[in-house]
């Protein structure tokens, strides 16, 4: 009996191990190696910063904020209430200076205040530019508060009113209040407002203004004034004021290039267009003259190829201006005796027309090549009376274009006839 505990308790062991064993194996088949070991170290360094945490949270005192500075902090009161520790808040006021130490920091103050209110300027006797008066100092923990002797000339930010300074000089008393917040003190300073210092090539524009001036009145009975070509040493000459080019010239030449892109698309367009309605208008002919050399016992190769070389025959000659249509089909002559099969270079003559008759028709000739041309005149015939119906409907439509396109001079004419004869009336009456 005893055996057969320890047996069943040994297998169960070996079972938990072998999962324990088949788990780890899982998990490391999915996550890697290199992973398992970084979640294994994370794990590890919490337990023991949670340790140490729990070990230093004992707290006597509390270290009090710096000078000007408040702060809440977060503490467990254990001891307090039998059952668990009691959290609570306490608002740490900032440390504040003795008497004496404030005044030893007012002191340091003091030592290097001057240099960080002068801003641009060079000293406290000589005032050009604006002063940085600052409100705090919060390294120290100090406020200031500045009260100029003479705010109409200098306000309590430091800014200088050029208009009430004037062209002289100013001396004047700058009083500073500095505190902590409990132990004021009261200081001043002696500066001087300086009048703002014309630059020399102020100074010497002005000066030749001046000398324009003289000039004007010296030769006031002068139909033209002679300008100097000489002032305190400079040799001086003279331009008119114009405005640059380059910039309009540069946006000329852009304007021209995006012009020039959009007039050649829709030139393309135009031809496109034209090119279509002329295909259009020549297809009829196309077929009339196909099923004429087919009547006449050609067959479709023979016959294309005729109608293609008498259009370029004639052409040379001039007696016959450009048709796209027989164009396209010199092209796909020509393709024929490079030895293009008939089928393809059909096809290609449909796809470079890129209308649907044509591609249409290229499919008869098509068809006529693998079954025969007993029934292709025929088929041309019903094509053709489609195509003059096609023809007519587009005259139609060009007719009406060329009507409201009219209306335009029609207008122009009436506003015309209507000025002609209206202005002589008015002049009549008046």
């Amino acid at each position: 009996m005893r055996a057969a505990v320890q047996g069943i308790l040994n297998s169960w062991m070996g079972e938990r191990v072998q999962m324990k064993k088949e788990l780890f194996a899982g998990m490391e088949l999915f996550l890697g190696r290199k992973q398992l070991l970084c979640i294994g170290a994370g794990l590890i360094l919490g337990i023991m910063g949670q340790v140490s945490q729990a070990m230093n949270s004992s707290q006597d005192s509390l270290e009090r904020p710096g000078i000007g500075q408040e702060e809440t902090r977060e503490l467990l009161v254990e001891g307090l209430m039998e059952e668990e520790a009691l959290p609570v808040e306490i608002d740490l006021s900032p440390r504040q200076y003795r008497e004496e130490e404030a005044l030893r920091v007012y002191e340091d103050i003091l030592e290097e205040l001057p240099g960080r209110i002068l801003g641009e300027n060079t000293s406290l006797m000589e005032i050009r530019q604006d002063l940085e008066l600052m409100r705090e100092l919060p390294e120290y923990g100090v406020s200031l508060e500045w009260k100029p002797e003479n705010p109409e000339l200098l306000d309590a930010k430091g800014r200088i009113q050029r208009e009430a300074l004037g062209d002289q000089p100013e001396t004047m008393w700058l009083f500073l209040q500095m505190t902590d917040g409990h132990n004021p003190a009261d200081y001043q300073f002696r500066i001087c407002l300086m009048p703002e210092e014309e630059s020399q090539q102020e100074k010497l524009a002005e000066g030749f203004q001046e000398r324009l001036k003289e000039e004007d009145y010296d030769q006031r009975y002068s139909p033209v004034l002679t300008l100097p070509r000489e002032y305190e040493g400079h040799s001086l000459s003279y331009k008119k004021v114009q405005e640059p080019v380059l910039p309009s010239a540069v946006f000329l030449g852009i304007a021209g290039a995006l012009l020039l892109v959009v007039k050649e698309r829709s030139d393309r367009q135009k031809q496109q267009q034209q090119r279509k309605r002329q295909l259009l208008s020549d297809y009829p002919e196309l077929l009339t003259k196909m099923m004429i050399f087919l009547g006449a016992g050609m067959t479709v190769r023979t016959a294309w190829e005729q109608i293609a070389e008498d259009y370029h025959r004639l052409l040379g000659q001039k007696r016959r201006e450009k048709r796209w249509v027989y164009e396209e089909m010199y092209e796909t002559s020509c393709q024929m005796k490079r030895g293009v099969p008939e089928g393809q270079a059909f096809a290609e003559f449909g796809r470079r027309c890129s209308l649907p008759c044509y591609t249409k028709f290229a499919g008869y000739l098509e068809q006529s090549r693998k079954n025969g041309s007993k029934n292709l005149r025929e088929l041309l015939r019903l094509e053709m009376e489609e195509a003059f119906e096609q023809r007519k409907h587009q005259a139609r439509r060009l007719g009406e274009e060329a009507s409201t396109k009219l209306l335009l001079p029609l207008f122009l004419m009436l506003g015309v006839v209507m000025i002609m004869v209206a202005v002589p009336a008015m002049l009549e009456f008046m």
